[in-house]
């Protein structure tokens, strides 16, 4: 009991201000996520593709890229001019204009101004080049950076984030989202840029810090419930031995013990990253045999044809399936133009892909599958689920328009859905989609655990000032 006490003690001490925010900041991300751009306004920016203009085959594209490289291709319309947007298993993006096959230069200030000043009418304050900030420090922007910041004389204060490189927005902030980030997912996550930037090290540095939270917790609760027994032996009708602050922090350890280690429990494992449950990730191999070969040499079999299908289009994918190419195209306001595949097609290419295993059974997946279609996000509408006899009982989806393996969920990421999104945000069927009462349960869960772990702070403050 002395050794449980004193490891409580001092882990309390440096852990007590993790843990008081973890719940304060918990309530701030319930209201107001981390920012970032959705695909339909991400189209807004772009420009309409001058598809006449393309002499390019695809093929030729992807040869100047490198065809046993590449694992992307897209046409957009940049500086005016049709170009192939090729793109690598390392953060490293190639532009070559689709009128002469020159590679294209990243853009220059003044043709980021332009651009700006032509999709937006709010005047712009300052224009800065950036490498990592706080709003851009996710590895997903590494093949675009460095970036430039332009910050509009709006009311709301916004700051765009243009990629020099292909022209695009990639991201866009108010001055309300930067201030309830700072005290919300920046804190949370613990995510400062200097940290965040090198991920392995901040993936660490979090995963072992949740740990001996975890650690933490469990001594805190086993030492309360051994104190509250004792004192019921007695027949002493208080819950509690002790006095002032550690009374309060006994009683509300009791009734928010749990709450606390499910959510530090859940949130450790929100690091996992395969450590113990694995991925949604597929592996290369999966990929192409769905795809029916390497990127490389199913997209050079694409053809100019496909690629002007659509007057309006201001972005074509190209995409891989069966060993035949698809072609997406999307226009400014998002939609979507490439046929839909036909569930069995899909099952019978999953089939060849996992030779080793037997389907079972295959179908759309619904709009509100409780494995897919989360309160985090979910798997675009058309989805085709194919479910596999092997032994970890796995689910491969598929998009029904591209043909790309979206997950692959086996049992155990099925079982870290509940572990995860089910304890960390109540990501419940029954609750989750049923607010104010999905608000109203978390608040008061969080609350309390913001209060136990307040206590517990105070505490800690007090036995650091009474040991100098």
């Amino acid at each position: 009991m002395k050794l449980f006490a004193f490891f409580h003690r001092w882990l309390g001490v440096v852990l007590g201000p993790f843990f008081a925010m973890w719940f304060f900041s918990g309530i701030v991300m319930m209201y107001v996520p981390f920012p970032s751009v959705p695909d339909e306004e991400r189209l807004t920016y772009m420009s309409t593709i001058d598809a006449g203009a393309v002499t390019i085959m695809p093929a030729t594209a992807v040869a100047q890229c490198g065809l046993g490289q590449i694992t992307g291709l897209r046409l957009i319309s940049f500086n005016a001019r049709p170009a192939y947007v090729c793109a690598f298993p390392e953060p490293v993006l190639q532009v070559h204009y689709a009128d002469d096959g020159t590679r294209a230069s990243p853009l220059r200030q003044d043709a980021i101004r332009h651009l700006i000043e032509r999709e937006s009418d709010q005047p712009i304050d300052v224009i800065t080049e950036v490498d990592y900030d706080q709003w851009t420090v996710h590895q997903k922007f590494d093949a675009q950076r460095p970036l430039y910041r332009i910050e509009l004389a709006d009311s709301e204060r916004t700051h765009l984030y243009i990629a020099p490189r292909t022209g695009e927005l990639v991201q866009r902030t108010t001055s309300s989202q930067r201030f309830w980030n700072y005290i919300g997912s920046v804190p949370h996550w613990i995510y400062p840029t200097v940290l965040r930037k090198h991920w392995a090290l901040w993936d660490a540095v979090v995963w072992w810090l949740s740990l001996f939270g975890i650690l933490c917790a469990v001594i805190g609760v086993y030492l309360g419930v051994v104190h509250w027994i004792r004192v019921r032996r007695r027949l002493q009708t208080a819950i509690s031995p002790f006095r002032s602050w550690m009374k309060w922090h006994h009683i509300l350890g009791l009734f928010a013990g749990v709450i606390v280690i499910s959510w530090i429990v859940s949130g450790w494992l929100s690091m996992d990253h395969g450590r113990l449950f694995s991925t949604p990730n597929p592996t290369l191999g999966q990929v192409n045999a769905v795809r029916g070969g390497s990127f490389g040499e199913v997209s050079s079999k694409a053809n100019i044809a496909d690629l002007s299908k659509h007057p309006t289009a201001v972005e074509y994918r190209v995409h891989g399936f069966a060993g035949s190419p698809v072609v997406v195209g999307k226009n400014q306001q998002g939609t979507v133009s490439a046929p839909i595949l036909e569930p069995v097609r899909v099952a019978d290419a999953v089939a060849d892909a996992f030779p080793e295993a037997i389907v079972e059974k295959w179908g759309v997946v619904p709009l509100d599958d409780r494995y897919t279609q989360l309160r985090e996000g979910g798997l675009p509408p058309g989805t085709i689920r194919v479910e596999m006899s092997d032994p970890r009982q796995t689910w491969v989806h598929i998009d029904g328009r591209t043909g790309q393996i979206l997950s692959v969920l086996d049992q155990s990421r099925r079982v870290y859905r509940w572990l995860y999104n089910g304890l960390h945000s109540l990501d419940i069927p029954g609750l989750v989609n049923k607010r104010p009462l999905w608000d109203v349960v978390m608040l008061i869960l969080l609350l309390a655990g913001f209060a136990a772990s307040s206590t517990g702070f105070v505490i800690g403050i007090k036995r650091v000032l009474r040991t100098r």
